[in-house]
């Protein structure tokens, strides 16, 4: 399986480190902008990836998606799996500022968004049909592609790193081991910064969940769990975390094989939903008693925890009174509406203000 990584942030460094380490992906290829920044990464990979006992190909291609010749170099990379995470702004940053990150986490997602739609254009004009993961801020920015053209297979991380922590809860109530627990869940981004004790919400959005051990639920004793204090992770910490969660979703979309996972945004869906997936495609996998539509609805609902109203059917967002304030706070202008074609213009603004 050839794999390709778009982009040399901390998230996509860190799904490096641990794809060249796994020995499921004979080749990789690290494409970005800088190239002493990527080789430097790549040797890195080469030598952690050696001590550990695996051997993969792996190899630096420039590459800028923002350029006229982007689509013949994708052509000529021809992945069969890719993954991306680009963004203006990323979260890392937002983290490091308390009083920004008690904003709405929804009215950054211009700075995810714009650079998005300029790779998700590049990879049309490309011709490719491999599936692809996107990661920035995947609950939204991906639902909002595939409304304007297409969009990447399925998001990463997000709903995927709160299962661990629910089986551990659970494990802990019915005194059995972890592994034996099954955990199905429909959520969205701001049930899973609640439960990495992000944010700043007086109230948990809307989620649906079924938790068992061997046939028997016990989902009402993990819910009340589910509230508990739990230490603030780094940065560094989250993105190995988010980069554990990618790393079985890479493999399933270059198998043939069934997997069982959850994912933000499959086919572009908003919120993030338990799936079967492999290289043809995600299924929403939810329990016989649950209905579609009710997932549906319930993420869509958890957008206002984000500061989000709703999302039309041309893509266009528009805020609750609580992300018009924050934009009112932070740029001093009154916004109530994203646009896809804005987002550029809007991202900019945003990082001005902070400082970037």
């Amino acid at each position: 399986m050839k794999l390709l990584l778009i982009g040399l942030g901390q998230l996509t460094g860190a799904v490096l480190d641990s794809v060249a380490r796994d020995g499921r992906f004979a080749q990789i290829v690290l494409a970005g902008r800088n190239a002493e920044l990527g080789r430097a990464k790549v040797l890195a990979a080469r030598i952690g990836a050696a001590l550990e006992g695996e051997f993969p190909r792996i190899e630096f291609v420039p590459f800028d998606f923002n350029t006229a010749a982007a689509p013949e170099t994708l052509k000529r990379i021809a992945p069969d799996v890719a993954f991306a995470a680009p963004s203006l702004l990323p979260r890392r940053r937002i983290r490091a500022d308390p009083k920004l990150r008690a904003l709405p986490s929804g009215i950054w997602l211009a700075c995810h968004l714009a650079p998005m739609l300029r790779l998700r254009d590049t990879w049309e004009t490309s011709g490719l049909s491999a599936p692809w993961v996107g990661a920035a801020e995947p609950d939204l920015v991906n639902a909002i592609l595939h409304l304007t053209g297409s969009g990447p297979t399925a998001g990463s991380g997000g709903i995927a790193t709160c299962v661990p922590r629910i089986r551990f809860l659970a494990a802990q109530q019915a005194k059995a081991p972890a592994q034996e627990i099954v955990v199905r869940l429909v959520a969205g981004a701001s049930f899973a910064d609640c439960m990495a004790g992000e944010g700043a919400l007086k109230e948990w959005p809307p989620f649906m969940l079924k938790v068992t051990w061997h046939g028997q639920d016990i989902t009402l004793a993990v819910r009340d769990k589910l509230k508990a204090k739990v230490p603030l992770l780094s940065d560094l910490d989250q993105a190995r975390i988010a980069a554990s969660a990618t790393l079985d979703l890479l493999a399933a979309l270059g198998d043939d094989g069934v997997h069982d996972l959850h994912v933000p945004a499959p086919n572009g869906l908003i919120g993030g939903y338990p799936v079967k997936i492999n290289r043809r495609g995600a299924e929403v996998d939810l329990p016989a008693t649950w209905d579609l539509d009710q997932a549906l609805g319930i993420n869509a609902t958890a957008l206002a925890y984000d500061g989000i109203a709703a999302l039309d059917k041309d893509g266009t967002i528009t805020y609750t009174d609580r992300g018009i304030a924050a934009f009112q706070a932070l740029l001093g202008e009154r916004i109530e509406r994203l646009r896809p074609p804005n987002a550029q213009g809007l991202a900019d603004k945003l990082v001005a203000a902070f400082g970037g």
